[in-house]
């Protein structure tokens, strides 16, 4: 769109409300096709619209509510946000969180899930957790104490209960096979370090 003012179309309902378009001037995704603007008695602003660059915007000073399903069926879909050709980003700045509650959370990906923190992951389950995979692969070398997964030395459970006997260094060889692609090998290794553990005790 042209730096053209003469198309620009100006409605103004009252002194909080107006609506507007063709207003050319250019924004970071170019001039405004059409603009609904209201700002309230203490100057907090709303403004939705869309842009000749084609996006649709929503902004505003205080909290965006989007609420579904007031008189729909318990257990259907309310609220769907749904990227067709790109991602679905949602930030969170400064210093909030991004919360998500419901009955269930279910994550569906086609390929790979990813989580990175900066600080600690924490899962807290009142029941149980399961994990089912082909691998299992823990890396954790400044682990320390009694409950620890593994520590720099790969001491697990494994490797405790076999500290002070005969089959100590077979118990640390399969701890270190079990978790890659040396599972099987570590299972003939467990069995050779439970007979060695038998006949150290003389059965």
């Amino acid at each position: 769109m042209s730096n053209n003012w003469e198309k620009r179309q100006y409605i103004a309902l009252g002194p909080q409300v107006r609506i507007e378009s063709c207003n050319p001037t250019v924004g970071d995704n170019g001039s405004v096709v059409y603009d609904i603007y209201g700002v309230s008695d203490k100057g907090d602003v709303c403004l939705a619209g869309m842009t000749e660059g084609g996006n649709y915007r929503i902004y505003g000073d205080k909290c965006i509510e989007l609420i579904g399903g007031g008189i729909s069926g318990r257990g259907g879909v309310d609220v769907m946000i749904t990227g067709k050709q790109g991602s679905v980003c949602i930030t969170a700045m400064e210093n909030g969180d991004v919360r998500i509650n419901g009955n269930n959370l279910v994550f569906n990906a086609k390929e790979n899930v990813t989580f990175k923190c900066g600080g600690n992951f924490e899962v807290d389950a009142s029941k149980k957790i399961d994990f089912k995979s082909k691998e299992a692969y823990c890396v954790a070398p400044h682990s320390y104490g009694p409950d620890c997964i593994a520590t720099k030395t790969n001491e697990t459970f494994l490797t405790r209960v076999y500290a002070g006997l005969a089959a100590e260094s077979i118990a640390v060889a399969a701890s270190v096979g079990a978790g890659g692609i040396g599972s099987q090998l570590a299972a003939g290794v467990m069995k050779e370090g439970i007979s060695n553990l038998k006949s150290g005790f003389g059965l």
